[in-house]
């Protein structure tokens, strides 16, 4: 599943939205550990107790950020964040999949895009972002 949002800030700035822990705990989960490194490790504490713990793959800084990560029993996922620069702002694309292996329906133990969550979370990245730029 793949979705777009546009931010009014360059992608270094979004970059920093995107690997810092104190902005990502502002938009992605509750409490953020995120080693932004091949091979790094991303925990995501969320307020209702769930956590999700990966290992990011893929940096190529205010470029590309991929991860993949689960939940505790539940099936991996891979989150892609895509900078673009779209004039004076950004275009952040995320796109999620599941391994193609995975034969379970979706539900609650799927991706965060196909629960129907990424939504708020990008719109929370939006007064992220505004915190890197004041």
């Amino acid at each position: 599943m793949t979705r777009s949002v546009e931010l009014d800030a360059a992608p270094a700035e979004v970059w920093d939205a995107l690997t810092e822990e104190a902005l990502l705990a502002e938009w992605l989960a509750d409490e953020v550990e995120i080693e932004a490194e091949p091979g790094g490790e991303i925990v995501c504490r969320y307020s209702d107790g769930e956590e999700r713990r990966g290992e990011v793959e893929l940096v190529e800084e205010a470029e590309r950020l991929a991860w993949c990560w689960r939940r505790q029993g539940g099936a991996p996922s891979r989150v892609e964040l895509v900078l673009d620069a779209v004039a004076e702002r950004t275009r952040l694309t995320v796109i999620e999949t599941r391994p193609i292996v995975e034969t379970s329906a979706f539900g609650t133990s799927g991706p965060l895009l196909l629960a129907g969550a990424w939504g708020p979370p990008l719109t929370r990245l939006r007064t992220a972002v505004r915190l890197v730029l004041a």
